[in-house]
């Protein structure tokens, strides 16, 4: 019992990251009906920068921000540069976003080499309760991504912002002719997505070493997730996340740490069987007139 505890709570810290970039891939998939697989890559550049900068002799909370800001920033570029001129035909943007994987880690590779990169752990405590080691970094993480989450969700059920974004995942054409500006809600979703996987970035390499290709294992898991709980549901992103959380916790902490990728991708599968849209139910993208 002590084990599978351990293993659950290891699993929920790394599930953090994951819903971090399955909430990313879901509001952005809900307004532009745009599968952005090089989501990853955005997560990577966010580990990246926080590297660059807790070497650099930045403390990590001010690195964290660094990652953040300096992700969000690409996520606005992409989106005004490339994606926005993908938007009737979203086939394209998940197209470009598989180009923008091979771009963007050859960019990394070509500054920074392809070597693993680590950080010292910001925070090194650990608490021993009942038997199971709570490592003070992973419960962090796990907090961190709590409130991140819970202040999106906020600002997107609460908010005359939210209000006005659901309108336009709704028909964006017809939100249009009310006088909300789509675009500019478009650029904004991009922005979040990409700053919400600057953190996971930040957050992973606190945990992990990192590496260019990072990125690639961690966003399969983020779509996993975001379909386990209904591509375009929020709420679903993060329910599947705890999910995910306690079913590798589950198969670590039995002795089959090698098949933990196995079990996550076999739940999905059994989901979209049972469940096409998902366990909580998803979008199908917007509704263009």
């Amino acid at each position: 019992m002590d084990i599978l505890l351990q293993q659950i709570l290891n699993g929920l810290s790394i599930a953090s990251v994951i819903t971090l970039i399955a909430v990313g891939v879901t509001l952005i998939f809900g307004l532009t009906g745009i599968i952005n697989f090089a989501h990853g890559e955005f997560l990577m550049v966010g580990s990246i920068v926080t590297w660059l900068a807790v070497s650099n002799g930045i403390p990590f909370p001010l690195a964290l921000i660094l990652a953040v800001a300096a992700v969000a920033l690409m996520g606005f570029a992409l989106e005004r540069g490339i994606f926005r001129y993908t938007l009737e035909r979203p086939t394209n943007g998940f197209i470009v976003s598989l180009g923008l994987i091979v771009v963007l880690q050859h960019v990394v590779i070509l500054f920074w080499n392809a070597n693993q990169k680590s950080i010292p752990r910001p925070l090194t405590t650990v608490w021993e309760v009942a038997g199971v080691r709570i490592a003070s970094v992973r419960v962090m993480v796990i907090l961190m991504t709590i409130a991140v989450v819970a202040m999106t969700y906020v600002m997107i059920t609460r908010s005359r912002y939210g209000r006005a974004l659901r309108a336009s995942v709704e028909d964006r054409d017809t939100a249009a002719l009310m006088g909300i500006p789509v675009r500019r809600y478009i650029t904004g979703v991009f922005v979040l997505g990409s700053a919400l996987a600057g953190l996971g970035g930040g957050l992973l390499i606190a945990l992990f070493p990192i590496t260019p290709f990072t990125g690639g294992t961690m966003v399969m898991k983020g779509f996993a997730v975001a379909l386990i709980g209904g591509l375009g549901n929020l709420s679903g992103a993060v329910a599947a996340g705890l999910i995910l959380g306690i079913v590798e916790g589950f198969s670590a902490g039995y002795g089959f740490s090698e098949w933990t990728d196995a079990y996550s991708f076999g739940l999905m599968i059994l989901v979209l069987l049972f469940r096409p849209h998902g366990l909580f139910g998803g979008t199908s993208g917007p509704k263009m007139a």
